[in-house]
């Protein structure tokens, strides 16, 4: 995303006056990187793992946007069932999470309001959106609270009556008789109560701002905050069937007061100050209470970023920081729904449209080119060749390659390249095209040099691949060095179901759709993806009533004496867990999917025109596994203490290297699609700022 975003970018306009050409290699055959999706038997989407957008992502919709616009498939392409970015994607107001209780694993889901607008309006340029303002943001959180109390199915909360309470900003009563109020507010009108003291908070809040402006809040809100804080505690508990609300209340009332204790949103830095701390460690030393440490909702952020230490469960570790403006984003500043669900895969959602329009603008694409090292120039200050592996070629000898097919009147990746149009097909076959550690049989070799193919360089592979790849730079800059030992990369996994009854019957007595975080390990998240099936091409014979995604952190995988993982033994090893967990664990989301404590493998659709032409547990082999442990598939962490060592798209320490992805130092340091393609609006106006350095010597 990185790569193409860049690319983008500077194909806005008329390009050709600024470059003379611009050239994309990628190897293997398809575009993506780790949001590469492909099209298997049946016409199925097979995923790197699952892929969500959240409804903060201003920068990808803004920049998809501006793609679909640019490919018209109203008038180039009306038969197409995504024609437009709004056919492309749908909000998704649920959020879940597992939460094990009187141990055992219950799943809860929340139903957020919808906000006017959606993703993309607000982006405005190519820095991350700033937090919201002090009155704002404890506004939104209040808000939260209440959507919170509204998704609850409570028994014996009162529906009727009313209690009128004061708005005056600064509460009169002391904390103690606050929170015996607050506790009587509870036994009297059941938890719905609660919504009165909050509701009370947001008017005083509101006066207050406007009384004395945002100036003076951050001064003010403590007065505010605290007395309701410790009155909600008193208040919850004493109630016994509460602990889900008083850890969300814990959480939320206690990033507030920890932001305002640290002056994160008067800081300079904002809420970068305390990336140091684990998100985790600055809760409790703002007091929040330790039990509420096991909310689902902080285990199911902390399985979104796959914030665990070399991919340990038992030891998570998340910027603090960085944990407070994801929150504050995901849940407080989304526009439309906290999530948008992609209507077919990545691949043909995002890729394949930057790919058409791309080429379609002149941008030249090199598939099936492997980059194998970065050469600097004797003076050690740029980049003055690129080593290619070719890994196959066009059958007429050059690089024309067409990499897309239809499935359904959608433009798709294959799942393998298209060995038709190939010279030699026998070169891939067999061959892992897109793995560093798949054996090679190249038909060539490659060198790009300075002057002659290029002089900018957009470095765009994941962070992962940077030690095989940039060893001279890594020795001649400290600074990459220490951006390859300290910023964190750790593997996943996952799989998908094509299942033949639809979640009702399997027992899911959940709303539809729902995404759910936060479960046990070895697969922590779930999504319910059936509003994929339009878009595949099963027979009706076996045609599934749904599917589903599981995805996890994975433990970092043992190597061999050179240093190489087993790929082999990581994929057996995924699909081994992977039938353990649908054994034993699903039948908390799915009960009648599990029969005597045995999943029920003819559930899984295999695509035969057979019902049981795969028999029992060998069912499951039809059905989509994968360990992502290639460098170029590690996801990238977002430790604590390790912003300092990320680095900048324009600020590489080379005069001819720019380096874009989520990798980088780009204002939201986060492993995202929405992280990436920021990146790559930094790094292509650090481009233009090279190529006009370059044009102002008479070099270009």
């Amino acid at each position: 995303m990185g790569a193409l975003t860049t690319a983008f970018e500077l194909t806005e306009g008329d390009w050709t006056k600024q470059f003379d050409r611009i050239t994309v290699y990628q190897r293997g055959w398809r575009l993506g990187g780790k949001g590469a999706s492909s099209r298997g038997p049946n016409g199925r989407i097979e995923e790197h793992g699952l892929h969500v957008l959240l409804g903060y992502y201003d920068h990808t919709f803004d920049v998809m946007r501006r793609c679909y616009e640019a490919l018209d498939r109203d008038r180039s392409h009306p038969a197409c069932p995504i024609r437009t970015w709004d056919d492309a994607v749908a909000p998704s107001n649920l959020i879940g999470v597992v939460d094990p209780a009187g141990g055992e694993w219950q799943p809860w889901v929340a139903r957020f309001s919808p906000v006017a607008g959606r993703p993309g309006e607000r982006a405005g340029g190519t820095d991350a959106s700033a937090p919201p303002g002090m009155s704002q943001l404890v506004i939104r959180s209040l808000r939260l609270l209440v959507d919170f109390f509204a998704s609850l199915p409570l028994s014996g909360a009162a529906t009727g009556g009313a209690i009128e309470l004061s708005a005056s900003p600064t509460p009169r009563s002391s904390t103690a008789s606050s929170a015996a109020s607050m506790a009587d507010v509870v036994r009297g009108a059941g938890l719905l109560g609660l919504t009165l003291p909050l509701t009370w908070a947001e008017r005083a809040i509101r006066l207050a701002a406007s009384r004395s402006g945002n100036r003076d809040l951050e001064r003010t809100l403590p007065s505010i905050i605290e007395p309701l804080r410790h009155g909600l505690r008193a208040a919850m508990r004493t109630h016994t069937a509460a602990r889900r609300s008083y850890q969300l209340i814990e959480l939320v009332l206690t990033n507030m007061s920890g932001v305002l204790a640290d002056g994160l949103l008067s800081h300079p830095d904002g809420y970068g100050a305390i990336n140091d701390l684990d998100y985790r460690e600055w809760l409790l030393r703002h007091g929040i209470d330790p039990l509420a440490l096991e909310t689902p909702i902080l285990r199911g952020m902390y399985d979104l970023v796959f914030g665990f230490e070399e991919g340990d469960p038992t030891r998570p570790r998340f910027s603090a920081g960085l944990g407070l403006e994801l929150a504050t984003k995901m849940l407080l500043g989304y526009s439309g729904a906290p999530f948008w669900k992609m209507q077919a895969g990545m691949g043909e959602v995002i890729f394949a449209p930057l790919y058409q329009v791309l080429r379609d603008r002149g941008v030249e694409f090199r598939f099936f080119h492997r980059v194998d090292a970065l050469r600097l120039a004797e003076d050690g200050r740029s980049i003055a060749a690129i080593d290619l592996g070719l890994q196959a070629e066009s059958a007429d000898g050059g690089d024309a390659y067409d990499p897309l097919i239809q499935v359904k009147d959608l433009p798709c990746w294959p799942n393998a390249p298209l060995t038709s149009q190939l010279r030699d097909g026998n070169a891939v076959e067999g061959v892992d095209t897109e793995s560093f550690w798949s054996p090679r049989r190249d038909v060539g070799r490659r060198t790009l040099e300075v002057g002659t193919d290029f002089d900018t360089v957009v470095f765009a592979i994941s962070l992962g691949m940077v030690p095989y790849l940039c060893d001279e730079l890594m020795v001649a800059s400290p600074a990459w060095r220490s951006m390859v030992d300290n910023v964190g990369v750790v593997a996943t996994q996952a799989f998908q179901l094509w299942l033949s009854e639809d979640e009702r019957r399997l027992g899911w007595s959940g709303p539809d759709g729902v995404t759910v975080s936060g479960f046990v390990t070895p697969f922590d998240t779930w999504a319910s993806m059936p509003h994929l099936l339009p878009q595949e091409n099963w027979a009706e014979s076996d045609r599934p009533s749904t599917i589903a995604y599981f995805c996890s952190v994975l433990a970092t995988p043992g190597t061999h004496d050179d240093n190489a993982p087993d790929v082999e033994r990581e994929s057996r090893a995924v699909r081994a867990r992977a039938k353990t967990f649908l054994g034993r664990d699903v039948a908390t989301l799915w009960p009648a999917a599990v029969e005597n404590g045995e999943f029920r493998w003819e559930l899984l659709c295999d695509g035969s025109s057979v019902t049981s032409a795969t028999p029992g547990e060998e069912r499951f082999d039809t059905q989509y596994w994968r360990a992502n442990i290639d460098p170029s598939d590690l996801y990238v962490q977002s430790l604590p203490g390790t912003d300092k060592y990320r680095m900048q798209p324009g600020a590489t320490g080379f005069t001819n290297l720019v380096v874009a992805g989520d990798w980088t130092d780009c204002g939201l340091n986060a492993g995202c699609v929405e992280a990436a393609a920021l990146s790559g609006q930094l790094a292509a106006r650090a481009v233009r700022e090279q190529v006009a350095n370059l044009s102002s010597v008479g070099d270009a």
